[in-house]
């Protein structure tokens, strides 16, 4: 997977394309819900099984021109050129159910995903910042659902 600092540049790059072209560019979000959990809970073998297993179904998901980044430990991003909203999902729904095994346990891993797109006018900053907002509504919900679940009834 690549760093925030590649998807800068290329995002700059994309832009461009789909401004000349006049093609959609989507930005898909993944935010891996109660990772900080599940990284409490089992040995550091699982967490990094689990992030090569992401990882591995990612790359299967995404087409040629497709690159993907990790923004954060729980927090990933895929950058789809010539991708309209509903193609989007098409993509995302490759991903799957997430499973790993861990000391002889399966473990399955939640994730939230979402999307935006690009907006004639957006600069790479503008579209990093909304698939940003969206990672950070994901983070509240999963801490308030998990707090939840914690609480008594």
């Amino acid at each position: 997977m690549h760093t925030r600092a590649f998807i800068e540049q290329q995002l700059g790059k994309e832009i461009a394309r789909a401004r000349r072209q006049n093609t959609a560019l989507s930005l898909a979000t993944i935010h891996l819900d109660q990772f900080a959990e599940i990284s409490k809970r089992y040995d550091q073998s699982a967490l990094d099984s689990a992030l090569k297993e992401l990882a591995r179904r990612l790359k299967k998901a995404c087409r040629g021109s497709d690159f993907t980044a990790r923004l954060a430990s729980d927090d990933f991003l895929l950058v789809l050129p010539e991708c309209n909203l509903g193609e989007v999902q098409v993509v995302l729904n490759r991903v799957g159910a997430l499973e790993v095994a861990s000391s002889g346990r399966k473990v399955n891993l939640a994730y939230t995903t979402g999307w935006v797109d690009y907006q004639p006018g957006d600069l790479p900053a503008d579209l990093l910042k909304r698939a940003a907002q969206l990672l950070h509504l994901y983070e509240n919900a999963a801490k308030e659902s998990f707090s939840s679940t914690l609480a008594p009834h």
